[in-house]
């Protein structure tokens, strides 16, 4: 019988920095965005205080020692390595998975009628608690629409684990729309025009009447809930299309130096990345993201301004790429305008030895050697041990991160430190 899994670990980002601050445990904890801007992981005892979702940062501060609230920041180096543990784990138990997210994963799975989905559930679930301290819940049912469903409930059960059932359509009737995957608010306001009010109602609907009310993945959504598998499984072969990193200021900003030095720092990290994976790239797109504001009394909306740089020949060392993106930097910079952010997306990737170079293009050796010892010793003593100049020194415009944790796992001189 074949059936469809989906992992997904419980309150991801709280969880990971439990597993190495134990004090955490029992307590309302909440991680917060980029710049400590709002709550985006919240622990249960955090949930129980019945706060709105998102909470501004700058409200909830003044109210959390008398709620008992600890903060912490996003750390993006500890959520990424301990997801990719878990992956791996996952990967050595089930032939197929495709990573949905940082913190969830479906994977694909065929055996006899009479498999026992549940402790299979229960020792994954096992393995993963044992081998990196995160706890995750496990659904299983015939589509990927009902094992989100599966999930949702198995999350609420002691076991952690679900097994959507034969007849399930009694379930589906005691669930709202909008805890079925793809439908917001918005939608469901939509649906419940036509008289569908619940997850049941909507699973009873003909996929060709909906189809023609509202779309093609609304008619998909309802051949899933009916058990009739419609959302194709994307196994993930290796291949990346592009990369990308982009990070906001801590504060918004109309300096020029402040817009070119994150630019380069952005590249070098992504091209940091292209070399891990083997790869070159043709092109690079650089932007910065600007604000909405006044300007006397006409209105100017945020938006992004950008520009595409096209290389003389496939790269992937940053030192070979700034040459050509230094003197762009002026094209994506609009005068009197406050920059929120910055970012760089490197695209048209290929494999570095299926590139072929001609006379008169030659990748420049001496850049390689030095970027891969940049990338060794970066990797041994921490990033930005070693750096280009032009990436910044100080750089005070660094995303504010006042109750980061240390990255326990990626950095030689944050590891922990047991007394």
């Amino acid at each position: 019988m074949k059936m469809t899994g989906l992992l997904d670990c419980n309150n991801f980002y709280v969880s990971c920095e439990r597993v190495f601050d134990p004090s955490l445990n029992n307590r309302p904890v909440a991680v917060l965005s980029n710049n400590d801007g709002s709550c985006i992981s919240r622990s249960n005892e955090f949930k129980a205080l019945d706060l709105p979702k998102r909470i501004p940062h700058y409200i909830l501060k003044d109210y959390a020692e008398k709620l008992g609230i600890v903060f912490r920041s996003s750390n993006y180096c500890l959520y990424g390595d301990m997801s990719n543990r878990v992956m791996r784990i996952l990967s050595s138990m089930v032939p197929q998975i495709e990573q949905y997210s940082i913190d969830e994963s479906f994977f694909h799975m065929d055996f006899a009628d009479d498999f026992d989905y549940e402790t299979f559930g229960t020792e994954i679930r096992r393995k993963v608690l044992r081998w990196t301290g995160i706890p995750c819940g496990i659904g299983f049912a015939k589509t990927k629409t009902l094992a989100k469903i599966a999930n949702h409930i198995g999350k609420k059960h002691p076991s952690g684990i679900f097994v959507m059932p034969e007849n399930y359509l009694p379930l589906l009737k005691e669930l709202p729309l909008t805890e079925v995957w793809g439908i917001s608010w918005r939608l469901e306001k939509q649906l419940q025009a036509y008289g569908i009010r619940n997850a049941g109602d909507l699973a009873e609907c003909e996929s060709f009447d909906i189809k023609k009310k509202f779309n093609v993945i609304m008619a998909q959504t309802v051949l899933e809930l009916q058990g009739i598998p419609a959302v194709p499984f994307d196994e993930f072969n290796g291949t990346v299309k592009q990369i990308a990193f982009s990070r906001s200021f801590n504060k918004p900003t109309t300096s020029e130096k402040v817009i070119k030095e994150s630019v380069l720092h952005y590249t070098a990290i992504a091209a940091s990345k292209l070399r891990t994976l083997k790869e070159v790239a043709s092109f690079i797109y650089i932007y910065a993201y600007y604000t909405a504001e006044y300007v006397g009394d006409k209105k100017l909306p945020s938006g992004h301004c950008g520009h595409v740089i096209g290389f003389p020949m496939p790269l992937s060392e940053h030192l070979s790429m700034t040459k050509y993106i230094v003197p762009a930097i002026k094209k994506i910079i609009v005068p009197g305008r406050r920059a929120m952010k910055t970012g760089v997306i490197l695209f048209e990737l290929s494999p570095a030895d299926k590139i072929h170079f001609n006379l008169f293009e030659q990748p420049d050796e001496k850049n390689i050697t030095l970027a891969e010892t940049m990338d060794k010793l970066n990797y041994q003593y921490g990033r930005n041990t070693i750096f280009l100049a032009g990436e910044g020194i100080k750089r005070e415009w660094t995303m504010k991160q006042d109750y980061l944790s240390r990255r326990f796992t990626t950095n030689w001189n944050e590891i922990l430190e047991i007394e």
